[in-house]
Formats: structure tokens, C-alpha cells, sequence
């Protein structure tokens, strides 16, 4: 008996050996640079040529590379070396819609459907393109076949409520991200739709859920503009600015962060040389920022800069020739 417990403990290390160290040998690859990532592939398909995993995985960091031929040619590698994996159909699928090219992606989806038929994730893959196309019965039709075979699937909920946005059913847009929600309690994307929502009508729920948003993505910068100009618009001005530089932190040359600090420093601190910098800054960013240049025109009114003033309200003219406040001031400064 002693023996046979023996037998099994040293059985049982040994799987959890094995176990923790594929753990940590995931981990120590997730640490590499794409390159030190592709150099580690590249030697290991050199041993092992056929093997279409290799390629899978070789394409995915080409295409967190942003090189989309490379990935494209790992993932029809993989493909071909191994044709019963559906994973590598729509790895392929995505490659190719990053790529524009939006017919041979539905073909990648469909041969992954004929390898499987149940794949809620292929189903799913076809409803999304088909939302960015907006062929919404196309991508309906596929949410509900997705949720025959995985009825508590929250990306099809996801789906389905983001069709009911768009198509002007915000209601049941609701119920369908909170049902997303409640089946993955940290998903980003219905999160921020939530918000994205409430803060269109004004609703308060809207800080709740962009806030949830942010702390389940702490670089999530679209979260953090909705946020501030929630704030902004109802007068919590210094919690506005507080996320205007937070995403500045991430995203320094974010022309519209930039320009609403300065307009906050422009409208309510009636800080004209620091609105004036940041205006400025965002025109940088975005040399065809039409606010910018306006709000630049006004503060330089405001400092006594009446010539730059008026190059700037004529630059906003040049960019939109219908700008009756630009119309207005020119006018007025007898131009």
C-alpha cells in the first residue's frame, strides 16, 4: 500500500512539475520582444518543420508585429500542415480583414465552419464582420446560431446588444450588455458601450461604468475622453483635467485632450498663456483641428494679439468656409 502511495505521490509531482513548468515557460515567452519571440520560433521550426502550431504561433506575434504578410503566410502554413484546427482558419480570417481583405475572410470563416460547425467563435467571427459591414441580418443570424449551441456566450450578447445600438434600440441595448456583463464579469467593451450610453443621456450611471471600464483596462484612453468630458459637462472640472493628463500620460499628442485642458483653463481658470500653449500643441498634433484654431483666435483676442487672432479665425474659414462664429469675429475685428 506504502508503495502504491509512493507510486502515485511521485506520479503526481511529476504531472505538476510538468504543469508548472509550461506555466512558466508561457510566462518567460510572454516576457520576450516580438523579435526575441520570432528568433525562438524560428529556431524551433527549424527542428520542426511540420509542425503547424509553430507557424500559428510565429503568425500571431507577426501580427502583434503589424506585419500582416507575415502572418498571413504562418497562418496558411499552419493551414496546410494541419487542416482540422479551426483556430488557424480564423487566425487567418482576422489577418485578412486587418488587411482589407473582407470576402477572402468570410471564406476563411466558412471553411472553419465545415471543419466545425459548433464553433460559436466562427459564428461569432462572421456576426462581427458583418456588423463593421452593416449587414445586420447577416450578423444576427449568426448570433443566434452562436447562442443555439452556447447560450451563455457573452460575446454574442455583446454583438447582439452593440446591433441594438445601432439600429436604434438602446433599451434593449442595455438589457443585452448587462447580460454580457453578468456572464463575464470583466468585460471591457460592454463596460464602456454602458457608458458610453448613459453618459449620451446625461445619466449619472454613466461615471459607474466608465470608471469600471478604466479599471479593467487602465490604458483604456476612449473610456477615460468619455469620463472627462462627462465631468466637464457637469461641472467637475478638476476631475476632468485630472483624466485629460492621465490620458496625456499614455497618449501625449491626443489633439482633443490637449485642446480641452486648454479649453478648461481657457473658459473657467481664465489661464490665457496656458490655453493659449495648449491650443497651440494641439494644432501640432492636428493641423486641421478647426476648435483649436478657433479657441486659439479667442485666447489671443484675450492677450491683445489682434493680427495672430485674425490668422487664425482665417484659418478656420480656409478649413470650413460655412464657420459663421469665425465670420462673426473677423467682422468684428474689422476683416
Amino acid at each position: 500500500m506504502y508503495r502504491i502511495i509512493k507510486i502515485l505521490t511521485v506520479l503526481f509531482l511529476t504531472v505538476l512539475v510538468i504543469s508548472c513548468g509550461k506555466k512558466q515557460s508561457e510566462k518567460d515567452f510572454n516576457k520576450l520582444s516580438d523579435k526575441e519571440k520570432i528568433d525562438l520560433l524560428d529556431a524551433k521550426i527549424r527542428k520542426d518543420p511540420k509542425n503547424a502550431e509553430l507557424y500559428y504561433q510565429r503568425g500571431k506575434v507577426f501580427a502583434h508585429m503589424e506585419n500582416t504578410k507575415e502572418a498571413l503566410f504562418n497562418a496558411q502554413k499552419a493551414i496546410e500542415l494541419d487542416k482540422k484546427q479551426v483556430k488557424y482558419y480564423i487566425f487567418e480570417a482576422d489577418v485578412l480583414f486587418s488587411r482589407g481583405e473582407t470576402t477572402l475572410a468570410f471564406n476563411s470563416l466558412q471553411e472553419a465552419l465545415k471543419v466545425d460547425n459548433k464553433s460559436t467563435e466562427a459564428y461569432l467571427k462572421i456576426a462581427e464582420l458583418s456588423l463593421y459591414m452593416k449587414d445586420y441580418t447577416k450578423s444576427m443570424d449568426n448570433i443566434k446560431q452562436a447562442l443555439t449551441i452556447d447560450k451563455l456566450n457573452p460575446t454574442a450578447y455583446f454583438l447582439r446588444g452593440y446591433i441594438m445600438k445601432e439600429t436604434g434600440d438602446t433599451a434593449r441595448a442595455v438589457i443585452d450588455y448587462k447580460k454580457a456583463i453578468e456572464l463575464k464579469s470583466d468585460y471591457e467593451k460592454p463596460f464602456e458601450e454602458l457608458g458610453l450610453l448613459y453618459a449620451a443621456k446625461g445619466d449619472g450611471l454613466a461615471v459607474e461604468y466608465l470608471k469600471s471600464t478604466i479599471n479593467i483596462n487602465p490604458k483604456n484612453t476612449n473610456a477615460m475622453y468619455a469620463l472627462a468630458l462627462f465631468y466637464q459637462d457637469h461641472g467637475a472640472m478638476q476631475e476632468a483635467l485630472d483624466l485629460y493628463k492621465r490620458i496625456l500620460k499614455i497618449k501625449p499628442a491626443d489633439a482633443d485632450a490637449i485642446h480641452n485642458v486648454g479649453y478648461i483653463n481657457y473658459e473657467y481658470k481664465h489661464d490665457y498663456v496656458t490655453a493659449l500653449d495648449c491650443f497651440s500643441k494641439a494644432i501640432k498634433a492636428d493641423n486641421s483641428y478647426i476648435e483649436a484654431y478657433y479657441n486659439r483666435a479667442k485666447t489671443y483676442e484675450k492677450l491683445n494679439k489682434k493680427a495672430e487672432a485674425i490668422q487664425d479665425y482665417q484659418k478656420v474659414l480656409s478649413l470650413n468656409p460655412e464657420n459663421q462664429d469665425a465670420k462673426t469675429s473677423l467682422k468684428r475685428l474689422g476683416k
